[in-house]
């Protein structure tokens, strides 16, 4: 009976955790479909990326993102210049009303510098959104292996 108990609560747990990362919604503002890259060994950087879904009848901008992670992510973007591809640190993205936002590889996406840990594929950590009207989203980020 032990066994099935305990079966019976770590399937909840899975379920509660695997909903948690595919959607987190706070005040009209969804993120989906986040994911942080593992660091590779010997780095102390990383780069994480998300849908973020405006579903309130105003613009709303993120602002920062925080976490226990890292002492230092920034928001950044890849762009062409001189025939040449580089990123570039932007300090908002504006999602308008009823819109969406995509940070993805080779586009606008999360810095994390500073890691304070080594990023392992499986694991799960945390980060926070901090919005032009001062909401905040603690989005829980699957690391996921490079390959």
């Amino acid at each position: 009976m032990h066994k099935i108990c305990l079966s019976l609560g770590m399937a909840i747990i899975i379920l509660a955790v695997n909903f948690a990362v595919q959607a987190t919604e706070v005040d009209n503002i969804m993120v989906s479909d986040a994911y942080i890259r593992a660091s590779i060994p010997g780095t102390i950087h990383s780069s994480a990326y998300l849908r973020i879904n405006n579903h309130a009848e105003k613009s709303v901008s993120l602002v920062s993102v925080s976490s226990k992670i890292s002492s230092r992510i920034e928001m950044h973007n890849h762009v062409m210049e001189n025939d040449m591809m580089h990123m570039e640190q932007i300090h908002r993205i504006d999602i308008a009303a009823n819109s969406d936002v995509l940070l993805q590889p080779h586009g606008m996406h999360l810095m994390v510098f500073n890691l304070t840990e080594q990023l392992t594929a499986g694991d799960i950590i945390e980060i926070t959104l901090h919005f032009s009207n001062n909401h905040r989203v603690i989005v829980p980020l699957p690391v996921k292996s490079l390959n």
